[in-house]
Formats: structure tokens, sequence, C-alpha cells
């Protein structure tokens, strides 16, 4: 996956979502690329049981209101892959391509007791570099 080629995600705004100005509350934006990054995880390793890596930033830039009327569009890519960690980088879309927010994380693949870091390696580093 890369900008070309993105991981693509459909969301739809409920009305809890909504805060008292009614458009999607700022927090509500860290749900959907949860949401994301667990669809395009499966993706990329098929059936698991619990993320091999830990969330150890998030930064969002918002762009534009959405509301519970809009069909977002949640694409992400792989931007970077380091020894022991990678990013992503998502934009969320509403229809005709208003954007509403731009976003980038930065996931540290981790042991199984999560204690420790892991490198990325062999066939893992092959999908996330797309290579």
């Amino acid at each position: 996956m890369s900008r070309e080629n993105p991981f693509r995600l459909a969301v739809k705004p409920i009305w809890r979502d909504m805060d008292a100005l009614r458009h999607v509350n700022n927090a509500v934006y860290l749900t959907y690329l949860e949401n994301s990054r667990e669809a395009w995880w499966k993706s990329v390793v098929g059936e698991y049981d619990m993320f091999p890596f830990t969330l150890a930033r998030i930064e969002i830039d918002y762009r534009s209101a959405a509301t519970w009327r809009d069909d977002l569009t949640v694409s992400l890519w792989v931007s970077r892959v380091g020894t022991t960690s990678f990013d992503l980088t998502y934009e969320i879309d509403a229809p005709e391509g208003r954007r509403c927010a731009d976003a980038k994380s930065v996931l540290v693949m981790m042991n199984p007791g999560h204690t420790a870091t892991v490198a990325i390696e062999g066939e893992l580093r092959k999908r996330l570099t797309g290579a």
C-alpha cells in the first residue's frame, strides 16, 4: 500500500459521535483511525489475536467538520518503516473529496508480552514496504 494505492475503509458517523456543535467530536477521529488500523492490519496478516505493536504517537490536523450525514472514507498507507517502528499516514475524506482530517501514527513492534521492542524483519518488512 502506498499513497497512490492506499487501504480504504468506509466510516459512517452516528449520532453519538457528534458534539454540541453537531459535528464529529475531535476525539472520535481517534476511533476512526483505530478501526481503520485494525482493518488494515487484518488485510496485511490475516486473522490475529492481538496487535503485535503499540501506538507510540499520533497527530491529527483537522481540516473541515464532518457530520453524522457524511459517508467518510479513511485512507491509510505505510509511510515509513524503521528498525522497530513504522508510520501510518491517514486521510479522512467526506463526499466529493472534502478533506476532514490528516493524521499520522507511529507504531512500535513489540514482543508477545509487550515488554520489549522487536525488529521488523523478513516477511513482515516485505509486506510493510511493499517490496
